[in-house]
């Protein structure tokens, strides 16, 4: 049984990217800083050698190259898990502002939610459940961490965290988030099932079968 006021501090694990995507794609700021250091410190242990001007300076600028390179690389790339950040924020932002168009959008026809408060399958009575609530009930909703893993080129899975405001308790939770998408090419994902991981204040809050 899950502790039901703490949050978890870790969740069921999602597969992870290689060190190049990660490092590279998604966090490129730190070996463009590493790479900008390397060309600092080679320049500054042989500025009074004899090696300054044919090593230490060709050095220093093929760092600073690749630093800079490497930053572009990093900014102007989207990666599939970057892209299911972004739905992620969507999906939560559609539920939050019961808005049926966008979140019918990014629902796969049999899509599927369950939990022990509601459960749906398909995804019009996915939709009509979330935006025929009580106005108040949900005022808002921050989206704080998403981690995101994908299982195969067409398969993956977020883990949100949400925060509401509201009339709603409890504020506070983690949900699981299924995606599909057509083809590997495609940015199209559509969510395909939805169920808690942990709310704050109730125990075991995931489908009872």
């Amino acid at each position: 049984m899950q502790n039901n006021i703490v949050e978890p501090s870790s969740l069921p694990p999602l597969p992870q990217p290689g060190p190049f995507e990660h490092w590279v794609l998604e966090q490129p700021v730190l070996p463009a800083a590493v790479l900008l250091f390397i060309a600092l410190a080679t320049l500054f242990a042989l500025r009074h050698t004899k090696h300054f001007k044919r090593v230490g300076i060709p050095v220093a600028i093929v760092a600073i190259l690749c630093g800079v390179g490497v930053y572009l690389l990093g900014s102007m790339t989207i990666t599939d898990r970057e892209h299911l950040q972004l739905r992620s924020h969507d999906l939560v932002q559609a539920v939050a502002e019961s808005n049926p168009s966008t979140l019918r959008s990014m629902l796969d026809d049999d899509a599927r939610l369950a939990s022990v408060f509601a459960s749906a399958q398909g995804a019009d009575r996915i939709v009509t459940l979330a935006t025929t609530r009580n106005s108040g009930v949900v005022r808002s909703a921050e989206v704080g961490q998403v981690n995101a893993g994908l299982y195969g080129p067409q398969v993956a899975t977020t883990q949100i965290r949400v925060r509401t405001q509201g009339d709603m308790f409890p504020t506070l939770s983690w949900w699981r988030v299924d995606w599909t998408r057509p083809s590997e090419t495609s940015d199209a994902w559509v969510v395909t099932h939805i169920e808690p991981i942990w709310v704050q204040g109730f125990s075991d809050p995931g489908p009872s079968n």
